[in-house]
């Protein structure tokens, strides 16, 4: 796979990346974590107030939780071209995408396994349908691994990359 004089220092560096790329996303997922706990009291408040069906409760989610938290990434990966973690941890989003493309980017890898997941969920937890709920939590879930696994073969594109035509690469040094 890396042939070559410089084949070695190719791997560690995609290596380090991939390792930086997931510490970026650790960072990134605690201040997503936050936010969602802030949330804990409305839908405390709402579940004492009002009666939904459980499809509605998960579209609810979908637009107070995964949607804002999709545009709140694509965002910083527009005007800054990175995410804060990948800010902290020097990586950046190349070329430098529009909205539009960063939206695209952070929906593929972020709301459809998120969504997906919570479906599944949903339906494990209030359906009497397990085995639909089973497999779209698990298939969320395998989705993520396979994500995470690409960061460290080939060249460390995820799916979620090669689609946008975006990469994440170290920052150049100040």
């Amino acid at each position: 796979m890396f042939k070559g004089r410089y084949g070695v220092r190719v791997a560690v560096a995609l290596y380090r990346i991939a390792a930086r790329r997931l510490a970026a996303w650790l960072v990134d997922w605690l201040i997503i974590a936050v936010y969602a706990a802030a949330l804990i009291p409305l839908g405390v408040l709402l579940n004492r107030t009002v009666t939904l069906a459980v499809a509605a409760l998960n579209i609810m989610a979908f637009f107070v939780l995964v949607v804002p938290v999709t545009a709140w990434l694509a965002w910083w990966e527009h005007a800054r071209a990175a995410t804060p973690g990948k800010l902290l941890l020097r990586l950046r989003v190349t070329p430098r995408p529009g909205f539009g493309k960063a939206l695209a980017r952070n929906a593929l890898k972020v709301a459809l396994p998120w969504e997906v997941a919570h479906t599944g969920v949903y339906l494990l937890t209030y359906s009497d349908d397990r085995a639909v709920g089973t497999v779209l939590a698990v298939g969320a879930q395998l989705v993520a691994l396979w994500f995470v696994v690409t960061l460290f073969v080939g060249d460390g594109r995820t799916p979620y990359d090669r689609t946008t035509s975006l990469a994440v690469v170290q920052a150049p040094s100040r």
